[in-house]
This record gives C-alpha cells, sequence and structure tokens, in this order.
C-alpha cells in the first residue's frame, strides 16, 4: 500500500535539476528516476522491523516456539502419528502406525537428538511485515539388517499445526509405501 502511493506521488513529481546533470538519467529520463526512488522505498520498507499481529504465534527471536511439545494426529491411511519435542527443539519420539498391502502395525523411534531447524520463507521476497515461519525435521531409520527404512520429514507451523510425509521402504512381505501424508496438532 505504501508503495503504491509512493509511485503514484512520484509520477506527479519532475526529476530535481541536480539528477538532470547526469547523462543516465537525461537517457533514462523519467523512468531512472522512478526506479532510483522506488529502490529507496523498498530499502525503507525492508528495513522496518517486522512486528507479530495480536496474538499470533512468532517463533523468531526469541518468541514462543512453533514445535516443542506432544503432538498427535494421522496419516492419510488413517493410522496414528504422535511426535514429541523437547524445549530445546529436539525431536525425542516418534511413533506412527502404517496399513499398506496388507500389512499394518506400528513403529517408535525413541530416544531421538533430532534438531528441528528453523526456517523463514519469504517466496517472492522481500519478507512480509509478519513471516511466514517454520520449523522442520527430518528423521530416516536407516535399513536394518532385513533392508526395512522409514524415513519421516514434518513442518511444525503457526497456530500449532505439523504435517508432513512418511516413507515406509521394503517392509518384508508388504513392499513400500511412500509419501504417506500426515498432519498434527500440539496436544
Amino acid at each position: 500500500m505504501r508503495l503504491t502511493r509512493t509511485i503514484g506521488m512520484m509520477r506527479a513529481m519532475q526529476m530535481p535539476q541536480t539528477m538532470q546533470n547526469f547523462p543516465a538519467a537525461r537517457r533514462g529520463g523519467r523512468p531512472a528516476w522512478y526506479l532510483a526512488i522506488a529502490a529507496c522505498v523498498l530499502v525503507d520498507a525492508c528495513s522496518v522491523a517486522p512486528r507479530p499481529a495480536a496474538g499470533a504465534i512468532w517463533p523468531l527471536g526469541g518468541a514462543s516456539s512453533l514445535s516443542a511439545g506432544e503432538w498427535s494426529g494421522s496419516t492419510s491411511q488413517g493410522m496414528p502419528i504422535a511426535v514429541s519435542v523437547s524445549s530445546e527443539e529436539t525431536l525425542t519420539t516418534i511413533t506412527v502406525g502404517y496399513r499398506f498391502n496388507g500389512c499394518s502395525g506400528s513403529e517408535t523411534f525413541s530416544d531421538l537428538q533430532v534438531a528441528t531447524a528453523p526456517a523463514l520463507t519469504c517466496i517472492p521476497g522481500p519478507c512480509a511485515r509478519v513471516p511466514a515461519s517454520y520449523r522442520a525435521f527430518t528423521y530416516s531409520e536407516t535399513p536394518t539388517q532385513n533392508g526395512v527404512s522409514t524415513t519421516v520429514t514434518g513442518l511444525f507451523l503457526p497456530g500449532g499445526r505439523a504435517e508432513g510425509v512418511v516413507h515406509f521402504v521394503d517392509y518384508a512381505g508388504c513392499g513400500s509405501a511412500r509419501s504417506v501424508e500426515w498432519s498434527a496438532a500440539r496436544r
């Protein structure tokens, strides 16, 4: 909004006399002048420290955690998933159920020390006044002696939501189920 108003005011302005002495400004005329002002406005807009909206969860800069706590939900197979994250933002336990190709069961991975990585996304940039942020993790149980492996990836999002995918690979007599989606909420 502020940028649109500024551009409107720039159209009504004339190039300052001092700028007319530069060959590049004369060649570019008014568009070069607009570009210079627009660049300054963008720098100004991006230099203002973002502030969270009232009641928003905004973990950047030391505010409350997006990931710490107990999480529970379900997979796209209708099976339960539970995740525990310590106050240090470290994933400590994952329990996930599976059901595919006539097989069903549950896998529990405990005593984990998987960091949830902070991330800030501004696509396309520059960042908005209240940036969209999340914490992400990937845990992979390497193939065991019988070749079975499980990989769980996820994002902890604002609003007490989490989502991701699980890959169940080479389960004996069952095969594989890849990209099984899951979603959970903080308890």
